[in-house]
């Protein structure tokens, strides 16, 4: 008769489960925020896939907070994303893009309609990412006395707007043949207007003048849900924290000597 006789210290055993009771909020906190990067680096490639030569700025839009042992819970969502007029909340939820800040001056200086958005006309000048340059912004705005109408300490002196007058370029918002607004500005003229509705650049030339359009008002700018942020954190998520549990836990059972093949204290 083979009698075996196993020794073993369950106070010190008790003690090292104690002690991994208390460290697994540890574990949890450490596994989440692993996940959690892993969401934040899927969400940019994202981002790089599905836009034409993203900004840094759009690749930078995402804030990451990170779990702890008290919080459970990490986030990756957009700056300010509590905002409904996020620029890349239609991008995800589809539906009509914002009103960007110029748009909303021609909005509130009856330039515009609010159901209406502003896009490039062929004598828009775009940077490298096709977006409008600012000083081009800041000049239309200007001559047309926007800044002054929504109430902007940048509007355009008395002489500057007598030197935009003498111009090459001189900018007027034509209204679709609605009334009769004439050249120079939205409000003197007689001849009915045939252009469409938007803001167009008088060129002025020895032998006359040309006009080409700048910004083209059309009625909103309706995105289809075009960034899969959610399928794309729940693919992570769903492939990556289970593994990323056991690494950790793993790891925490070594320190307390309860990992397999770990020699007890």
């Amino acid at each position: 008769m083979l009698t075996m006789n196993i020794r073993f210290d369950a106070a010190q055993i008790a003690k090292a489960f104690g002690e991994l009771q208390q460290e697994h909020p540890n574990v949890m906190a450490q596994a989440i925020n692993d996940t959690t990067r892993e969401v934040r680096d899927a969400q940019v490639a994202e981002i790089r896939d599905r836009f034409d030569n993203p900004t840094a700025f759009t690749l930078r839009a995402l804030r990451t907070t990170f779990a702890s042992r008290t919080k459970l819970q990490a986030m990756v969502w957009l700056k300010d994303g509590t905002s409904r007029a996020h620029y890349l909340l239609p991008q995800i939820e589809g539906g009509n893009r914002p009103l960007k800040r110029f748009e909303e001056i021609l909005v509130q200086a009856g330039l515009m309609r609010k159901n209406e958005r502003a896009v490039p006309g062929a004598a828009a000048k775009l940077d490298a990412y096709g977006n409008m340059g600012r000083g081009q912004i800041v000049q239309i705005l200007s001559q047309l006395q926007a800044f002054n109408l929504a109430g902007s300490d940048a509007n355009a002196t008395s002489s500057k707007r007598s030197k935009a007058k003498r111009s090459k370029v001189e900018y007027f918002v034509a209204h679709g043949g609605e009334s009769r607004q004439g050249r120079g500005s939205w409000k003197h003229g007689d001849k009915m207007q045939h252009l469409r509705r938007g803001v167009w650049a008088r060129y002025r030339f020895s032998a006359g003048s040309a006009v080409k359009p700048v910004l083209l008002f059309v009625n909103g700018t309706r995105y289809g849900r075009r960034f899969d942020f959610v399928g794309t954190a729940q693919r992570v998520i769903d492939a990556r924290f289970k593994s990323h549990y056991e690494q950790r836990m793993q790891k925490q059972l070594a320190k307390l000597g309860l990992a397999t093949g770990g020699q007890g204290a």
